[in-house]
């Protein structure tokens, strides 16, 4: 799946069969993402805070306040080298 967004702009990206409205804004250095999805059953909502380390090696992707909370999603950035080992 591939999501496009805009800063200080609603968009609308769809998620199977439901639709999910996104707003996207800079708090500082932090790029939060936040989305509301109805679903025939409910409604979801999602606040990603996406952080990048400033030697640009790691990217951490937070959930501190909507239906994932507590959820942390950490991206460390390897070597050609350490890749490796995912193609055998």
């Amino acid at each position: 799946m591939t999501f496009t967004y805009e800063t200080d702009a609603e968009t609308t990206n769809s998620v199977g069969e439901a639709t999910a409205r996104t707003h996207a804004r800079w708090e500082g250095t932090e790029l939060v993402i936040e989305s509301r999805m109805k679903t025939p059953g409910r409604e979801f909502h999602f606040k990603d805070h996406w952080l990048l380390s400033d030697d640009g090696r790691t990217l951490t992707m937070a959930h501190r306040d909507d239906d994932l909370a507590g959820q942390i999603s950490v991206f460390e950035k390897c070597s050609q080298a350490d890749t490796t080992r995912f193609d055998e």
